[in-house]
Formats: C-alpha cells, structure tokens, sequence
C-alpha cells in the first residue's frame, strides 16, 4: 500500500464509501456479493472488494486510495497495468477488426513466434482461459493415446471445470472417473498411479512447481520432473505441463526446459498477454493427430496482438541470424542462459531456498 502506515484491524482512516455502496449492490444481483477467488469475503475489511483502475504497479479502488499491486492480479499482469506498447497493438489490432468469421494474419504470427519460442513446440493452439488449455490438452492426450486415464497431483489447481475445481458443489463421480492422482516430487506415488491405470494411461498432468492454494509452495525436484519423462515414455502417455500460471516467468520457454525436461504438450495462459484473455495449448509432432477439430480459437484478435508486444518484449535480441531452423518460416530461439537455475543433484527445492534467478 501506498500512503498508509500499519493500523490495526477496524482502523483503517481512508474512505470506503463507494466500495460498501457497491458491496450492497452487488449483494442483491451477484451470487454471494462476488464469486470465485476474486471474492474479499474471507480477506480483512481494509481490503477494498472493487478497483477502479490501474497504471504501471499501482491500482486504485473504487473510492481512488492507491495501492502497490504486489499480486499482479492474480498473476497476468506481469508488464505492469496498461503497458503502453501492449495495450497500443491491441487498440490497433481492435480498429482492423476484432471478430471476423476467420483468424486473422496476427494468429499466424502469435504460433510462429510461440513455435520458435518454446523448445518441445511443433504447433500451437490458441484458447481464451487456462481452463480451456489444460482441458485441451487431456482430450488431445486422450485423443492421440485412444487412452482415459489422466494422472494429476492431489490437491493441485489445474482450472474451474467439474473435472478438475477443487470445489465440490456440482461435481459427480462421473466427472472424475478417469482420473488418478499423486503426491508432487514423489516419484513412487506416480508409479504407482500409473501402474494402476494399466495400458488406460493417455497422459500425467504436472505443474512446474507446487503452488497449491493455502500451502507453501515447492520447486519441482529435478529427479522429479525427469522420472515423469521416463514413465511417459515406457508407457506412451503425454507429459502434460500446466503453465497456465508459470509460463514465461521462470524461463523464456517452458518452465522445465531449466531441468532438460520437455513435455509432449503444454497449458498456458494468465501472463502471456499481460492481461488479456488468451491461452495456448503448444505440444510436439507425435501429438499432432489427436488435436485435430479440438477447441476453437479464440475468436477476438486483439488479445493475439497483445501477446505478441508482450513476448517479443520478453525476448529482448535474442531472434538473431544462426537460430535454429527446424522448419520454413519458423526461426528458434537460440539456447540461452536460463533465468532459473537448478542444482544437478536431484535434491528437493523447497520455497526458493536453494534456487538462483537471473533477471
């Protein structure tokens, strides 16, 4: 927070009056007043439940008290609020045409730059919402494999649909019949799920590192992410990464390409286009097959259009003559040094302690 020193709970002196005004409003026509993990139902009352707006690292809420926006709005917004270069490409992007009964050229774009970008990548799929992306990437498995079961760690948060919410209300055996679960960094547990699922096993879906909701977060343990490679390769099941909130944030590719670890098909979204509503499922060759008349694309383009400003951004001088170039008019992105450096010895990383960042 900007201009407020600590007070005590109840003490608070800046003015509220829009934020309880909309509070009661929304109380009478939004479920529960608000929904979902936007909702400050559960946060102290000095947290404002409505923002007017936002520039570069601050927000303002409806009653214009500033704040440092630490959270990043839940993660997206990774250039700052109304980043002047992204926001100008999707305003331009948005006066061509926005909707059309097509894609649009910026499409074409966006996949070539994510194909030269990503290391495990030979095509990309564009969505609106991570959810979309993590469930495409099951059914692609699915499809590829002629397989159901899909491995997930317990407790971790892979999107909002019945197969994969953590909230129970609504959702039915069915919804999760297919599903096998394990404990994250341990390799035993996944051998075993997986030994359970028999020759049923079309995919293991992991996140780069744990970040279940209400826990402290664990890197992921080399060994870890390697032993997943492996099993997927003995048995011929997809090695899923969900990116959807890692993506582009511990490496300028997917978030194991530090540990040497590609998977065969990969979820993104949140910060990708620094807050507008885009997702992309990228994945290798053999599971090109199983993707075709999945999903649609996104249908508006100024989103594409962001992501491009924002990922270019991202790779500052590092699309130079002498990449790799494994087909026509798609240029990869030379092997740099990482962002993230792991240590080689297979030991656990736990909350950041023993990991180097480069920035």
């Amino acid at each position: 927070m900007v201009h407020q020193a600590p007070t005590k709970a109840g003490a608070d002196p800046r003015d509220r009056t829009a934020d309880r005004e909309l509070r009661r409003r929304a109380a009478a026509v939004i479920p529960g007043g608000m929904y979902g993990h936007q909702s400050a139902g559960p946060l102290p009352p000095e947290y404002p439940q409505f923002m007017r707006d936002g520039r570069g690292a601050r927000v303002w809420d409806a009653d214009g008290n500033c704040y440092v926006d630490l959270m990043c709005s839940y993660g997206p917004v990774v250039l700052g609020h109304q980043h002047p270069k992204v926001e100008a490409a999707a305003r331009a992007q948005a006066e061509l045409a926005d909707c059309q009964n097509g894609p649009g050229p910026v499409m074409v774009d966006l996949a070539e730059l994510l194909v030269a970008t990503v290391r495990h990548a030979d095509w990309a799929m564009l969505a609106k919402n991570g959810t979309d992306a993590t469930t495409m990437c099951c059914t692609i498995a699915r499809a590829q494999t002629g397989r159901r079961r899909i491995l997930a760690a317990r407790g971790a948060y892979h999107g909002a649909a019945p197969w994969c919410t953590p909230r129970p209300a609504g959702v039915t055996e069915a919804d999760r019949a297919n599903l096998g679960y394990y404990e994250f960094n341990e390799l035993d547990s996944v051998r075993s799920a997986a030994a359970e699922a028999g020759d049923d096993l079309a995919g293991v879906l992991a996140s780069p590192f744990k970040h279940d909701a209400g826990y402290d977060q664990e890197l992921v343990d080399p060994a870890f992410a390697r032993g997943l490679r492996e099993l997927c390769d003995a048995t011929g099941a997809a090695l899923i990464l969900d990116d959807v909130r890692c993506g582009f944030r511990l490496a300028l590719g997917s978030s194991w390409e530090p540990v040497g670890v590609d998977p065969d098909l990969s979820a993104w979204s949140k910060a990708i286009a620094n807050g507008h509503p885009l997702a992309a499922v990228l994945g290798s060759d053999r599971f090109g097959d199983g993707l075709r008349r999945r999903g649609d694309p996104p249908g508006r383009l100024h989103p594409s259009a962001a992501q491009l400003v924002r990922l270019r951004g991202h790779d500052r001088g590092r699309h130079r003559p002498g990449a790799r170039r494994d087909r026509p008019g798609v240029r990869r992105r030379p092997r740099a040094a990482w962002p993230v450096t792991y240590p080689d010895d297979g030991t656990s990383l736990r909350r950041g302690r023993d990991v180097k960042y480069h920035w």
